[in-house]
C-alpha cells in the first residue's frame, strides 16, 4: 500500500511539471504556427518556398540526427511498451512544422503536439530515472498534456492519449495523471494566448434527436466520412509508398511535389487549400461549401505529406470531414452546422481509430446537446473505417473473430 502510494505521488508531480511545461511549449507552438500562417496569409509570395521547403525539412532532421525517428509511430510504440523517444524530436517537430505552415503545406498540428509531447514526457521520466513502466506512462501523460494545450480540449486530449496507442483497450492506469496533466497545461496555455477551439452549430437541429429521419441522415453522413478516412488513409499510406519507390531521392521528391502543391495554389487561388485550414470551417458550417473541397483539401494534404513536410493529418482531416458533411448536409437538407459537425466528428473517428475520443472532441468543440448524433457519428465512422488509419504503429486489438 505504502509503495502505491509513493508511486501515485511520483506520477502526480510528474504530470504536473508536464502540465506545466508543456502548457508553455504549447501554447509557444501555437503562437508560432498562428504567426507563420497570418505572415504567408498576407503575403502570397511565401509559397514560392513550397518547391524547396520540404528540402529544408529534410536537412533540419539531417542536422539534429534524426531522420529515422519514427515520428508519431514511435511515439506510440513508446506509450505502451517503453522504447526510448529520442530529446531531439521535439525541437525537430517544432520548427519543422511551424516551417512547413509557413511555407503554405497542408499539414496540421497534433502529429507535432504527439510527439512533442511525447519526446519530452519520456525525456522526463527519464530524468527522473523513472520504472520503464513510468516511462511509459509519462510519454501518454505528455502526449495528452501537449494536445491539450494545442487544441484547448482537455476532455478529448485526457482519452486521446489513452485510447491511440492500442485500439480497443484503454489504458485506464494512465487517466488520472493525463487528466491533471491535460487541464493544467490548457490552463496555462490560455494564459499564453492560445484559444480553445470552440464552435457554435445553429439552432436549426434542435429537437431533432427524437426524429428518426434525422438520425438516419446523421448515420449516412457518418457512414461516408468512414469511408472518406479510408481513401485519405489509404492515399497517404499508398503515395507514400509508390513516390519512395518510384523517386528514391527524398531530396527530389521534395522538389517535385513541393511544385506540384505550389501549381496547385495558383490553380486554387486564396490559400483556401493551404495550411491547416481551420478558418475555413466557419463558412462550411453556414453552408459556404462546393462539392469538390474535401477531394481537393485531401490531394493537398497527401501530396504535402508526400513532399516531407511536416505537422501531422488530424488537422486537414477536420477540414475534410467539414466540407464532406457541410456538402451532403444540403444534399440531405440537414442543418449545414450539425453536418458539418457530425463529418468532423466521423473524420476524425476514421483516422484516429478512437470512437470514445471522437464522441468527447464533438462535445467538448460543439456542446452537450449534440451528444447523441456524436455518438453515432463514431460509431458508424469507426465500423466502416475498417483497419487503416494514420498510425501503422497502433496496435489492435478488438476486431470480430475469424469464427
Amino acid at each position: 500500500m505504502k509503495r502505491r502510494i509513493i508511486i501515485a505521488a511520483r506520477i502526480t508531480a510528474v504530470s504536473i511539471i508536464l502540465g506545466i511545461v508543456l502548457g508553455i511549449a504549447g501554447g509557444l507552438f501555437y503562437l508560432c504556427i498562428n504567426g507563420a500562417t497570418v505572415f504567408r496569409q498576407s503575403h502570397s509570395f511565401v509559397l514560392f518556398l513550397l518547391p524547396v521547403g520540404a528540402i529544408l525539412v529534410n536537412l533540419l532532421y539531417k542536422l539534429f540526427k534524426n531522420e529515422d525517428d519514427g515520428g508519431t509511430n514511435q511515439v506510440l510504440i513508446s506509450a505502451r511498451s517503453d522504447t526510448p523517444v529520442s530529446i531531439k524530436m521535439a525541437p525537430s517537430i517544432f520548427i519543422s512544422t511551424v516551417f512547413s505552415h509557413f511555407c503554405g503545406a497542408s499539414v496540421g498540428r497534433e502529429g507535432a503536439a504527439l510527439q512533442l509531447g511525447g519526446s519530452i514526457g519520456y525525456n522526463t521520466g527519464k530524468l527522473f530515472h523513472l520504472t520503464p513502466r513510468e516511462k511509459s506512462l509519462c510519454t501518454s501523460i505528455g502526449m495528452s498534456a501537449c494536445f491539450s494545450s494545442l487544441f484547448g480540449t482537455p476532455m478529448s486530449a485526457a482519452v486521446f492519449s489513452i485510447e491511440i496507442a492500442i485500439v480497443g483497450r484503454l489504458n485506464l492506469a494512465c487517466l488520472v495523471p493525463s487528466v491533471i496533466a491535460a487541464y493544467i497545461s490548457r490552463h496555462v496555455a490560455r494564459m499564453i494566448g492560445a484559444p480553445d477551439l470552440e464552435m457554435t452549430l445553429s439552432q436549426a437541429f434542435e429537437g431533432l434527436t427524437t426524429e428518426p429521419i434525422a438520425l438516419i441522415k446523421v448515420s449516412i453522413i457518418a457512414v461516408a466520412g468512414g469511408l472518406a478516412a479510408l481513401l485519405f488513409c489509404t492515399l497517404l499510406e499508398k503515395g507514400g509508398q509508390m513516390t519512395s519507390e518510384k523517386i528514391k531521392n527524398k531530396y527530389l521528391r521534395a522538389v517535385i511535389f513541393g511544385s506540384i502543391v505550389l501549381a496547385l495554389s495558383f490553380i486554387f487561388p486564396g490559400q483556401t487549400y493551404n495550411g491547416a485550414g481551420v478558418d475555413q470551417i466557419s463558412a462550411f458550417m453556414r453552408g459556404d461549401v462546393v462539392p469538390y473541397q474535401f477531394i481537393i483539401k485531401m490531394i493537398f494534404t497527401v501530396l504535402s505529406v508526400i513532399a516531407g513536410y511536416k505537422g501531422g493529418e488530424i488537422v486537414p482531416s477536420f477540414y475534410i470531414g467539414a466540407a464532406l458533411g457541410a456538402f451532403m448536409g444540403s444534399l440531405l437538407g440537414l442543418s449545414p452546422s450539425l453536418a458539418c459537425a457530425v463529418g468532423m466528428v466521423s473524420m476524425f473517428c476514421g483516422v484516429t481509430s478512437c470512437p470514445v475520443t471522437a464522441f468527447a472532441i464533438g462535445i467538448e468543440i460543439f456542446g452537450s446537446s449534440s451528444a447523441p448524433f456524436f455518438l453515432l457519428a463514431s460509431a458508424f465512422s469507426f465500423f466502416f473505417s475498417g483497419r487503416k488509419g494514420l498510425y501503422s504503429s497502433q496496435k489492435r486489438e478488438m476486431y470480430f473473430s475469424k469464427e
